[in-house]
């Protein structure tokens, strides 16, 4: 194979930038009240997509909540209803939607409660299981969350999203309606029951984003949105966080006037199938600029393995994109060589001099950056990273911050608690700094974090995370799961602590990103299975995912 220049940022720019943290200042010199009269109008005319008119964190409850472990007392404007015949009996932690932390609530029991990998600090809970564990519950477990008033007026149509984390059984409804100016007509905008959910377990609503359009009548001022969780006694569960209005988006451009990626991930031994994966991926996006290969490009790193990735790249090199990056895995140093010439050997594939680095991809869409992260020391631990790399990804999410650009970030291993799977503990915490990564990408709400090696399915309501971080932008960072080429997994049992995983069955994945001037758009295909010739009829979209860019999209009135 023939190995292409690539867009590596120059080592003087990246020694001048500072490594400590500038995104507060960064953020205040982004908003309103700093932003000359030029400005304002400048950004007036870049609003394209969604802006967030109001949010509920139930953060600000989490002084009341750390004195007993949880409160039934809503945040200023919300309440809580219950049916009168909950008042009497049942554990009292849970009669009717209860704010606490997902600790307090796993503490009681876990039951894939502790899957709630998006909680944020406080969270909003009903759960039916628990309140039924005391004397003189209710038959029925029927309880309403109820919102502050929000001013919608002026809009046709908002949004309204929130993390959701539901469990579903017999019997048990889950709803949202909306009511506006008080009318006490409720517009039911959202229902769960057992004609359109998996009872007992449905893995697509599990640690989950709603995002609900509502429709405004003219002249209306004020909307207020309820939770409603209906069920027999001893039923499931559902858990609500980061509730948010925005407006609505606008069309997507065209993705002629996009930037265009591919990404791979997981092939491990499996040429064949990143021969027809490209191939499928040509067919859709033929002018991408840039493919992204997010580890375990090979099966453990030996000189074979490695010519059969070259021998498919050469083949593919008149439809591969120009820049190519690639990230370095786990399995790209299973051989039983030393660490060094395995490294070596994934270096002279991804023809650079070290396992991270920047790149600025071009294309009709703009530039787009995209910072490399990987493992620089044998293992273990799997992900080990020094001072040096890790000051840089700082300093780089704060350069493109300044930018107001949205940066791609891949790394071969999830970080604890985004995508599906990284709730697992030994998952969790295979980057070695996993806490300091999360908290430097928590105050960074324009990165998109793409990682692999779970091999979880794309239809998993945890496929793509917005993941917050206390103390950090209340829009915290998008991690999305790359999928994999070579065979799905998926987790097995009830509690954490005695959580098994299988394997379901052969498949071939990957993604498309396509970047423009004001928002992301992602989606999961699926190439499917190669027959005899290396090909299929399948190339299909199983998930769509589009990231407006909250920089340039201005900040809750």
């Amino acid at each position: 194979m023939t190995i292409r220049a690539r867009g590596r940022a120059s080592v003087a720019l990246l020694a001048a930038a500072t490594a400590t943290s500038v995104v507060a200042g960064l953020f205040a010199g982004l908003s309103a009240g700093a932003a000359t009269d030029d400005e304002r109008a400048e950004r007036a005319s870049q609003r394209l997509g969604h802006q967030t008119l109001w949010r509920e964190s139930f953060n600000g409850l989490a002084g009341e909540v750390a004195a007993s472990g949880y409160t039934h007392s809503g945040p200023k404007g919300w309440s809580v209803e219950i049916a009168p015949e909950m008042s009497a009996g049942g554990v009292d932690d849970w009669r009717g939607w209860t704010f606490t932390t997902r600790e307090h609530w796993v503490a009681a029991e876990d039951q894939m409660r502790h899957r709630f990998g998006r909680a944020d600090d406080v969270i909003a809970v009903a759960d039916s299981d628990e309140y039924d564990d005391a004397p003189g519950a209710a038959d029925r477990y029927d309880t309403t969350l109820v919102s502050a008033p929000v001013r919608v007026w002026g809009h046709d149509a908002v949004e309204l999203t929130f993390d959701s984390h539901l469990r579903p059984w017999t019997g048990q409804t889950a709803t949202v309606t909306v009511e506006f100016d008080g009318s006490g007509i409720q517009t039911e905008l959202l229902r769960y029951d057992s004609t359109n959910t998996v009872n007992n377990y449905d893995g697509t609503l599990a640690n989950s984003t709603e995002a609900l359009r509502v429709d405004v009548p003219q002249g209306v001022r004020q909307a207020v949105f309820r939770w409603r969780l209906d069920a027999p006694r001893n039923s499931w569960y559902w858990a609500v966080d980061s509730v948010s209005v925005r407006t609505t988006a606008t069309p997507t451009p065209p993705v002629d006037e996009a930037t265009s990626l591919w990404v791979v991930s997981d092939i491990q031994g499996h040429p064949g199938d990143l021969a027809h994966g490209l191939r499928d991926l040509s067919a859709v996006r033929p002018d991408a600029a840039g493919m992204l290969m997010v580890g375990d490009i090979v099966n453990s790193g030996t000189t074979r393995e490695w010519q059969e990735i070259y021998d498919v790249m050469d083949g593919a090199q008149d439809i591969v994109p120009d820049e190519v990056v690639a990230a370095i895995g786990n399995h790209e140093s299973y051989a039983g060589e030393t660490w060094e010439t395995l490294r070596d050997r994934f270096l002279q594939f991804a023809s650079r001099d070290r396992v991270w680095d920047e790149y600025v991809i071009s294309g009709a869409g703009g530039d787009v950056p995209v910072l490399v992260l990987g493992q620089e020391y044998p293992r273990p631990p799997e992900v080990g990273m020094s001072d040096e790399q890790v000051a840089w990804f700082e300093s780089r999410l704060d350069h493109w911050t300044r930018q107001r650009k949205q940066v791609v970030v891949i790394t071969h291993f999830p970080l604890g608690d985004t995508v599906s799977a990284s709730w697992i503990p030994w998952y969790h915490d295979h980057h070695e700094r996993n806490a300091e990564l999360t908290a430097i990408l928590g105050d960074h709400p324009n990165a998109i974090l793409l990682t692999g090696h779970t091999h979880y399915p794309f239809e998993l309501g945890d496929w793509a995370v917005q993941r917050r971080v206390p103390g950090g932008h209340p829009d915290g960072f998008t991690a999305v799961n790359t999928g994999a080429m070579h065979v799905e997994w998926d987790a097995r049992g009830e509690n954490t602590s005695g959580i098994s995983e299988v394997v379901t069955r052969d498949i071939n994945r990957g993604l498309t990103l396509d970047v423009y001037a004001d928002r992301v758009v992602i989606e999961a295909r699926d190439f499917g299975l190669p027959d005899a010739s290396g090909d299929n009829d399948v190339n299909e979209v199983v998930r769509r995912l589009e990231i407006t860019n909250p920089l340039i999209h201005g900040r809750p009135r």
